[in-house]
């Protein structure tokens, strides 16, 4: 029994080992055929899309605003700036800058407004400025009425360090009013909080008009909506406040704008940054050409520059004060005073509420 029990159990092994070897053999062959064939496919579906003139194409949509001149002068922008030395400045500012203008969203804060609203504030903030926020909030810039007709947010940047990062952190759970992006506060980063504002804005609104001013400011909120609603007043290619005309272009200082990123002398005719209103299709169309026409330091005087690329006119107003003489007096024909402080921005508020308050039914 034993001599035939030996040969029986080899004989079994190697059926086994040959049945294994012959199975991932032709494993093998199946997925190399596999991937040949695939990649046959993937070479004429190229081929055939090449002789269709699909490979190669550039999509241009109905609401593509880039004319063919200025696509050339992209090209040459791109050609001069492959003949020149680069450097790079702060963020976003080079003459490398068309070479990789496509789109990198610095939005981090997804928050959806819950309702339809007539006007969105953007504050342009700071990550240390929490009093400002504070007294903003508690002043013009909350509606307490049940169907809210304006929401204010605030645009913040990167803390500077752990401790501020959290306290933003919490106070953007607290009151839900914080926009962030990923730049750092410096002065030459404030247009990409205003491209990250307006960003926000048309993906996460609804609204008809959108005020950009900056925390040191008073607005009379329910004047300026009285004012938005009144019959002469356009919703479409609104672009309102204080003019700022024939601006020159510093080369030195704090203010400072090189040639290569501002080659003229003087700005286009601009609104100052310290309040300007736009209508919903303006904001719309203003960040669809942030990755086009190429960011400026002086951010409000970069929105005058898509405004003129577009042909639209700055609408100038008396009732947008800017540098105010800080005496603080109530006046009912302006809609917003810059800059202010705390207790000028409360009593501003406490005279604008009790004109409300003794106004007829």
């Amino acid at each position: 029994m034993k001599s035939w029990g030996w040969p029986f159990s080899v004989t079994t092994a190697s059926c086994l080992f040959l049945c294994i070897t012959v199975s991932l053999s032709m494993l093998c062959v199946s997925l190399w055929l596999t991937s040949q064939g695939l990649t046959n496919y993937v070479e004429s579906m190229k081929s055939r899309l090449k002789e269709e003139g699909q490979v190669g194409k550039r999509y241009s949509g109905t609401n593509n605003l880039v004319e063919s001149t200025h696509a050339r002068h992209v090209q040459d922008e791109r050609h001069n700036a492959r003949e020149k030395p680069t450097h790079s400045d702060e963020l976003g500012f080079s003459d490398k800058w068309h070479e990789v203008r496509k789109h990198r969203t610095r939005l981090l804060t997804r928050t959806k407004c819950l309702q339809r609203l007539f006007l969105v504030i953007l504050v342009s903030s700071s990550a240390d400025a929490y009093k400002n926020r504070m007294i903003i909030r508690h002043t013009w810039g909350t509606d307490n009425a049940l169907h809210r007709k304006w929401k204010t947010v605030f645009l913040i940047g990167e803390g500077e360090n752990v401790a501020i990062s959290d306290r933003i952190s919490r106070e953007a759970q607290i009151f839900g009013d914080i926009i962030q992006g990923d730049y750092a506060e410096t002065f030459a980063n404030k247009v990409f909080k205003i491209q990250s504002g307006f960003e926000w804005a048309t993906k996460y609104c609804s609204f008809q008009y959108l005020l950009k001013t900056d925390d040191d400011v008073f607005v009379n909120t329910r004047g300026l909506i009285d004012f938005l609603s009144g019959t002469g007043t356009s919703n479409t290619e609104f672009y309102f406040g204080h003019l700022m005309h024939g601006s020159p272009v510093l080369r030195t200082g704090y203010y400072a704008v090189s040639e290569e990123d501002h080659p003229d002398n003087v700005y286009k005719d601009y609104i100052s940054g310290g309040g300007y209103v736009l209508s919903k299709d303006l904001v719309l169309k203003f960040t669809q050409m942030f990755d086009v026409v190429k960011p400026l330091k002086i951010d409000d005087a970069y929105i005058g520059m898509l405004a003129a690329e577009i042909g639209v006119e700055p609408i100038s107003s008396a009732t947008f004060m800017m540098y105010n003489d800080n005496t603080c007096k109530d006046d009912t024909n302006i809609l917003l005073v810059r800059p202010v402080n705390h207790e000028c921005m409360i009593k501003l508020f406490d005279d604008t509420q009790r004109k409300i308050l003794s106004q007829p039914k």
